[in-house]
């Protein structure tokens, strides 16, 4: 219901279109690939951290996975449990290994903050059909915030590209 949730979300983000546009050779194909690696990332990150999400009436609506910045970087081993095998084949796939290397490149851009007390959000989405209803300000508010409070958090952190 989740990794559903994330495929939908970001699907249409210019670098995922761009790069996975004619890997599969139809839209149905592309949307159930990124629901298998969304579900294999949200079970390797939910390892790493927690995961608070919204939802009403059995959907989910909003979702988000945080985690300190020292426990951020999922270990092989996290990924081969969150289902990562499922994924290999899929690595013949030449639009998909650049898609990964760009993904990778990417993320070792940022320039992450160090600390104990430093909170990393790793994913954050809001069901395209929920968005603009105030859904990621609750689960930020109500949810994130105190959480790392809680936890004598200082500050958190959420790289975008």
């Amino acid at each position: 219901m989740i990794a559903k949730m994330m495929a939908l979300s970001f699907a249409e983000y210019p670098f995922v279109k761009d790069f996975l546009k004619d890997a599969f050779g139809s839209e149905e194909k592309r949307m159930l690939f990124l629901e298998k690696a969304s579900g294999m990332l949200i079970k390797t990150l939910m390892r790493k951290g927690i995961c608070f999400f919204e939802r009403n009436d059995g959907e989910v609506r909003a979702f988000c996975i945080l985690s300190t910045i020292e426990n951020m970087q999922p270990t092989v081993w996290d990924m081969v449990a969150g289902g990562a095998i499922g994924l290999l084949p899929s690595l013949f796939n030449k639009a998909i290994r650049e898609f990964i290397v760009f993904y990778l490149s990417e993320a070792a851009t940022v320039d992450y903050p160090k600390g104990k007390d430093v909170w990393y959000v790793h994913l954050f989405a809001v069901n395209p059909n929920h968005q603009g209803k105030g859904l990621g300000s609750m689960i930020m508010n109500d949810c994130v915030f105190p959480y790392v409070d809680n936890r004598q958090g200082k500050s958190i952190f959420l790289a975008t590209k």
